[in-house]
């Protein structure tokens, strides 16, 4: 019984560095120390990375309406950040 539950132990702590390098080469190490999420469980993370990634989205297409020249590369790389977001989101659901 205690190998099964060692077995379970590390194949969490597998998931859970992962998770935490694909969230990290999602979103950069910059953005994750920003969240100060340090013990927080992965979904929780990834959470909150759609929603600061969707206050920077909104952001930029507020820029867009002022006509900003740097506003449609910043609202490209927040489409592409928030669909691996949601990607990595169902990943987490799953598991």
């Amino acid at each position: 019984m205690l190998s099964i539950k060692r077995k379970l132990n590390l194949t969490n702590n597998s998931s859970e560095q992962a998770f935490n390098q694909l969230l990290l080469q999602i979103v950069g190490k910059n953005f994750i120390d920003n969240l100060n999420m340090i013990n927080a469980d992965s979904k929780s993370k990834i959470e909150k990375c759609i929603v600061c990634t969707n206050e920077e989205y909104s952001y930029a297409l507020s820029l867009q309406a002022d006509c900003v020249p740097d506003s449609k590369r910043m609202i490209i790389q927040a489409q592409k950040r928030l669909e691996s977001l949601n990607a990595l989101l169902t990943l987490a659901r799953l598991i």
